[in-house]
Formats: structure tokens, C-alpha cells, sequence
């Protein structure tokens, strides 16, 4: 065995801000499917959260068999997939004995985890997304209570057979200490750290992992994160988004960039200068968050946006803030309409109105008489 590709989080059925992503997933599955035809791919790994759901939508799941049936059936390329914390596993394994027939490796449970999967001369170990209560009541040990215990257990008894003259690649849908986050990651587990430490991988000669959707979400040669197929927050906007390739024999890995249908983009600016103006915010048919200033004015802005960005997805108020030097007033030596004076200078830069004045000296008033 030559070369795999690691791709994971599909997410298929994913919406942005209410947004039905399904054809510009397929658009990207597309292009992975005509770089497995154009290139010498012998086996595809898809390290979890396929679907988006626990319970994919009908589109979602015609859409994952598709591609699916594409890569084993008609390209005729081993695949190996795991189960990660967005999944319902019986979405995926329900078959998972006829997949074996077409070399169509699944594992989404614990029980199967130490069941190795042999392509060619190379042994797939796949591990899925584990929660710690799930480990603690398979081993029946109460001291499991945290992701590094849960974690460490498991993968001290996958590699209790290992054979390390062979080559060894996990499978694994983790988070590992010190990566990148982004917001589209679902946190799941309210008061745990949800991370495992990197030295619990290296007895593995590549770990493939799912679960950070940053393709370089951490540096290193032997693990990897292919990162989301899409740009799924819009805090992704600026992240590129592809899948891996790793040479076996090479000992290399390679990240190939894929096309999306629409960009995602967050601008943050002035409202006038986008719609008056008319200024370059980005590609007229991306999917867009403003975050705009001087918006007091405007009538029906969401609509306005529309007509120039008809995938505006977003619009949110540009919350200023004004960076005051403190000064200090001895209000013993002041009156209260003195103070006001010294208050209107320094925050509106200008004297009150008489108007203000009178407001001002009238509420005084009542607040005085109030408190005798």
C-alpha cells in the first residue's frame, strides 16, 4: 500500500445560520472523487462525524451513500470510517457486515475497537468517539473520569498485539492537547476536559484524526487532522479546507485544497460604506456575516444587504468602544451642576445645552427632595 486519503467532519446535513449546505458538500465530494480516479489512492479514511446529526435527514443520508457507493463501488477503494461524536452510529454500521465485502471497514462502538483492520500489508486500528461514562461502565472501573483516563485504558489494550515491524495507522475522531479549536466543534462534555496528551499516540506510525477542523490543527509528522470539508462557523472564514494525503512508504503527508461552491465571510465595517459606497466586501454569491456600524438609521437594512449579497446569512450591530483616559475631579470642590459641566466636556466634548442643563437641574431637584 501506497497512498491514503484522510478526509473527516462531512457534517453532511450541516446548515450555516439556517443555511442547507447538501449541495455544496456535494460539490467538494465531488472533487475528492476525481482526485481518487486521477491519482494512485489505495485506500480512503474518513475519521468521523460523517453526518452532522444523530438523526441525518433523508437528503443527508442519500447524500453520504452516494459518495460512499462512488468510492467503494465504483472506484473500487477500500475505505475505513469511524464513528464520531455527531454520528448515529447505526447510520453508519447498520450494514457493517455486508460492508466487509467491499472493503467497507466501519467501527462506531468500544467492543470493536480492538478488532485491527488489515489493507494490504498495513493494520487500520479504528477507535471512535468515546465517551468517558462509556469507558468506565466497559471496564466497570469507577476511576475512569476523565478523557485521558478513558482514552489511555483503550489504547493501552489496542496495543497490547500490536507488531511494530509492520506499519500501524489509528483512526481516531480526539481532541489533542494543544490544538486548535473552532466554534462549529460541538462541546460535549460540561466540565471535563474533553483533550488527551500526544505521547498516547506514539506507538502508532500515523494517527488520522477527525474532530478539529483545522487542517493544521496541530504540527506534527505522525498526527494529523484533515480538517472540515467546508467552512462551517464563521470563524473558519479565513481557514483553508481540503483533505490529506499520506505516502506510506515516503513517510510524507500532503494537504490538497478543495473548491467550495460559496465562500464564508465575516466583514465588519461601516454599513454606509458597503451599501452607499458600495465598497469590495468580497464574492458577490459568498455566504456573509456583517457586523456594521451606523446602522441607526437605516430601514429594513437586512433586506438592503440582500439586494447587493443575496447570501447574507447575518447581520449583526457593531458594538463601539471609546477608550477614555480616567481623570480625576475632587467633587467636594464642585457643584453637582459643575460636575455635569466637567462630565459633557470630557465624554460629548462640547458644554450641555441649556436644554440639558434644565434637564438636568430639574432631576437634581427631585432627587434631592426625594432623599431629605
Amino acid at each position: 500500500m501506497l497512498k491514503i486519503l484522510h478526509t473527516a467532519d462531512w457534517h453532511i446535513g450541516k446548515r450555516l445560520a439556517g443555511k442547507n449546505l447538501l449541495e455544496d458538500q456535494a460539490f467538494v465530494l465531488e472533487q475528492i472523487c476525481t482526485y481518487i480516479e486521477e491519482n494512485d489512492i489505495d485506500v480512503v479514511v474518513i475519521a468521523g462525524d460523517v453526518y452532522d446529526r444523530v438523526n441525518p435527514s433523508q437528503g443527508a443520508m442519500n447524500t453520504v451513500n452516494t459518495y460512499l457507493k462512488r468510492i467503494n463501488l465504483d472506484l473500487k477503494v477500500p475505505i475505513v470510517m469511524i464513528s464520531g461524536n455527531h454520528d448515529g452510529k447505526p447510520y453508519l454500521d447498520g450494514n457493517s457486515e455486508w460492508y466487509k465485502q467491499t472493503q467497507l471497514f466501519v467501527n462506531t462502538c468500544l467492543e470493536k475497537c480492538f478488532e485491527k483492520v488489515r489493507i494490504g500489508d498495513v493494520n487500520f486500528y479504528l477507535l471512535p468517539y468515546i465517551e468517558v461514562a462509556e469507558a468506565r461502565v466497559f471496564y466497570k472501573d469507577k476511576n475512569i473520569t476523565t478523557f485521558e483516563h478513558a482514552y489511555e485504558r483503550v489504547l493501552s489494550d489496542m496495543k497490547k498485539d500490536m507488531n511494530t515491524d509492520e506499519t500501524n495507522v489509528l483512526v481516531g475522531h480526539l481532541f489533542v492537547k494543544n490544538a486548535k479549536e473552532s466554534d462549529s466543534e460541538e462541546k460535549t462534555n460540561v466540565g471535563l476536559i474533553e483533550e488527551i496528551s500526544a505521547s498516547l499516540l506514539n506507538d502508532f506510525d500515523f494517527t488520522l484524526l477527525g474532530h478539529l477542523h483545522h487542517p493544521f490543527a496541530i504540527s506534527s509528522d505522525t498526527i494529523h487532522y484533515s480538517g472540515s470539508l467546508l467552512k462551517y462557523s464563521f470563524d473558519e472564514a479565513n481557514q483553508p479546507k481540503g483533505f490529506k494525503v499520506i505516502d506510506l512508504v515516503e513517510k510524507t503527508h500532503e494537504f490538497v485544497q478543495l473548491e467550495s461552491k460559496h465562500d464564508v465571510v465575516e466583514y465588519h465595517g461601516s454599513y454606509k460604506s458597503v451599501v452607499e459606497d458600495k465598497i469590495d466586501v468580497g464574492p458577490e454569491d459568498a455566504y456573509y456575516k456583517f457586523v456594521l456600524s451606523d446602522m441607526e438609521s437605516a430601514t429594513e437594512p437586512m433586506a438592503t444587504l440582500k439586494k447587493l449579497y443575496p447570501n447574507t446569512l447575518v447581520l449583526s450591530r457593531q458594538i463601539e468602544t471609546m477608550n477614555y483616559d480616567m481623570t480625576m475631579i475632587d467633587v467636594s470642590q464642585q457643584s453637582d451642576a459643575e460636575i455635569f459641566e466637567s462630565f459633557m466636556e470630557k465624554f460629548k466634548g462640547r458644554k450641555p445645552t441649556q436644554f440639558e442643563s434644565e434637564i438636568f437641574n430639574h432631576t437634581m431637584k427631585e432627587v434631592i427632595h426625594e432623599t431629605d
